[in-house]
């Protein structure tokens, strides 16, 4: 009760920042992509000893925003294959996002369709206004985690040159920590840049530099995203 009435009183701080809605282009559009990363690093806790590819596929309409994301590794353990689908609503600068997760395993029956092989999370985040680029965010387990374990980030974009960084700081508690308590376990910089290849078509790219106090690791991590 303690952790949804700290959601509720975020959520109501967050809405008085940004009092008056703005809408999207009603026009509905599709978003096809992919990324491969060097190494699948999510919230501070690495899923992959391999490099990954992430494909997607997201449908817009106006505020709301639908979508399948996955992430496969290409060797090593195998240990990092997810399936997620997601939807979220945005009031102006204000999201609502709701995500369910599930974890395939190759050589196995995946158990899609068994609900208890999934986990479902609830978010709400602030997207930042022109004035203040500033990233809120707040999300907790809504089922299959009896913890409700809780995630919160916090980022901050700036510019050298033409260059954009992006730092952050992440903080979890339960699944997300090895004592279960809540503490910091995700903070660094990322570095992003756009390749231009031909006048109609350039790459994305990315460095991130993850540190996680709480499990003593580090990484560096390189994405490409189509």
């Amino acid at each position: 009760m303690k952790t949804i009435n700290k959601m509720a009183l975020l959520f109501i701080a967050i809405l008085s920042i940004n009092t008056t809605i703005a809408q999207k282009d009603s026009k509905p559009s599709f978003n096809i992509g992919a990324d491969f990363v060097s190494r699948y690093v999510w919230r501070g806790l690495e899923f992959s000893d391999s490099p990954v590819i992430q494909p997607y596929v997201e449908y817009t309409s106006g505020n709301l925003t639908l979508g399948i994301w996955a992430s496969y590794e290409t060797g090593g353990q195998v240990i990092g294959q997810e399936f997620d689908l997601y939807a979220s609503y945005s009031f102006g600068a204000i999201s609502l996002g709701f995500t369910d997760y599930s974890f395939p395993i190759d050589n196995f029956s995946d158990g899609y369709f068994k609900f208890k092989n999934h986990i479902g999370e609830l978010m709400v985040s602030f997207d930042g206004l022109k004035t203040l680029p500033l990233t809120l965010m707040f999300a907790m387990n809504v089922y299959n985690d009896n913890a409700n374990s809780v995630y919160t980030k916090i980022e901050y974009p700036f510019k050298i040159g033409k260059t954009v960084l992006n730092t952050f700081v992440g903080a979890g508690n339960k699944i997300y920590t090895i004592n279960n308590n809540f503490a910091v376990i995700n903070f660094g910089v990322s570095v992003e840049k756009d390749m231009k290849i031909t006048s109609l078509f350039s790459l994305g790219m990315s460095v991130s530099a993850i540190f996680n106090p709480n499990t003593e690791d580090a990484y560096l991590v390189f994405l490409i995203s189509l």
